[in-house]
């Protein structure tokens, strides 16, 4: 095997090793995420039913505003209450917002993981698939060297037909394969 066969292959570890790296890196920003997101969300729940709550006290509290027929000091009351409600309804109704505002970011930036990921994987794909292929035109070369070499028998005249066939099917295995390469199939 030839130095730059060698320094192929370790091309290949590189970049392999680096893409493993990557996606380790990844999928722990992604657990981190996951982790972020669920505790996000437990906030929502209760953030809604508290803005339930204050919008039922409000509309309730309108109703009695509405059909009052009392002093003018309990109508005061009411309208203070009223507008308690109104602002606990808006000041909650802010917080949800912020927290799926929260969500929609992490989702985000999860989903731009997942594409790398995705993307990474594909990457190690090709790589892996192209590493094949160098070794399998490694393997016909060192074949076709052999049989060449293998023509001059003791006694015998080479057969230059067969040798211009073989380096013939050589060139067009390699060309096939350059082909594959640079069509990414």
């Amino acid at each position: 095997m030839s130095t730059d066969n060698a320094q192929l292959r370790d091309n290949y570890d590189a970049f392999l090793s680096r893409l493993d790296a990557a996606t380790t890196s990844l999928s722990a920003r992604a657990a981190s995420l996951d982790k972020a997101q669920a505790a996000v969300a437990l906030l929502l729940e209760p953030y809604e039913a508290a803005v339930r709550d204050w919008e039922r006290r409000r509309r309730y509290v309108g109703e009695q505003l509405a059909a009052h027929s009392g002093s003018p000091q309990s109508y005061t009351a009411l309208c203070e209450l009223h507008i308690v409600a109104g602002k606990m309804e808006g000041m909650l109704r802010g917080r949800v917002d912020r927290v799926m505002e929260k969500l929609a970011v992490i989702q985000g930036r999860r989903e731009a993981i997942d594409k790398s990921l995705l993307e990474l994987e594909l990457s190690r794909i090709k790589l892996t698939s192209s590493r094949m292929l160098s070794q399998d035109r490694e393997e016909l070369s060192g074949i076709f060297s052999d049989l060449a070499g293998s023509t001059v028998a003791a006694g015998a005249v080479p057969d230059m037909g067969l040798l211009s066939d073989l380096q013939d099917a050589r060139e067009a295995i390699i060309l096939a394969e350059a082909l594959i390469e640079v069509k990414g199939h």
